[in-house]
């Protein structure tokens, strides 16, 4: 059986392991801003913490990542206090103001950026504050279990549909390793204060215990050696000038 992402609801893991870093470095009512926001969920939980949130989506296909259901974000964003603003991200420079938050977040969304995606990195530096941090996720295209695909002949990149008729800001462009996104980001002269892997789809996608279980191996393999985990999780500072 195919399993349909959602990820209202699959990615639930993710945002809380995000929310829980970002927590531990800014208390509400903090600044924060997520380039790439859809479904929604993961700033509206914010806002609801208390932080002044702002979203920034391109503005189609949002609602089918959060199930389908016609006007979903825009309510979620709208009953969350959430000011939410249409915008391309390969369209610089964004419509915000220098140094204008304490927080940015950028997760599973670099890597369906095609035209030069250093410049959104250029954006995010420039969109904070001083002392302010970017929280950022991507694939990790050096993934272990990439690594045996590929060895069994099997691709590695986008689902094949997706280059047929699907919707394709969904298509990822490039996927990077840990040493290429550290490179991008010294280059947007952001410092790297944290950086980890997890599987967060351990409870989604491919079901059963034995499934399960490796996942999980996975997952507390990829703490020690992050380079070979699925996820790449960045958190990186503007230092202060």
């Amino acid at each position: 059986m195919t399993h349909t992402p959602n990820l209202s609801v699959d990615a639930q893991p993710r945002y809380a392991f995000v929310r829980s870093l970002l927590i531990a470095d800014f208390h509400p009512p903090a600044r924060v801003i997520e380039l790439g926001s859809a479904p929604g969920d993961q700033i509206a939980s914010l806002a609801e913490l208390g932080y002044e949130c702002t979203s920034v989506d391109i503005g189609c296909g949002g609602d089918e990542w959060g199930g389908g259901e016609i006007g979903r974000m825009e309510a979620l964003l709208a009953n969350a206090g959430v000011t939410a603003v249409r915008w391309n991200l390969e369209q610089t420079p964004y419509p915000f103001g220098d140094a204008s938050f304490d927080a940015v977040l950028m997760t599973e969304v670099y890597e369906h950026l095609r035209d030069y995606p250093v410049r959104s990195l250029d954006e995010v530096r420039r969109l904070l504050k001083p002392g302010g941090r970017l929280y950022f996720t991507t694939p990790n295209q050096a993934y272990l279990m990439n690594r045996v695909r590929l060895l069994l002949g099997r691709n590695v990149q986008t689902r094949l549909p997706d280059w047929i008729a699907g919707f394709p800001s969904a298509r990822h462009a490039r996927e990077y390793t840990f040493a290429e996104v550290e490179k991008l980001l010294a280059r947007a002269g952001l410092t790297i204060r944290y950086r980890t892997s997890r599987h967060f789809y351990v409870t989604h996608g491919r079901r059963g215990a034995a499934a399960s279980t490796g996942k999980r191996i996975l997952s507390g393999f990829a703490r020690f050696r992050p380079e070979l985990g699925p996820q790449i999780v960045i958190v990186a500072e503007r230092v202060r000038d």
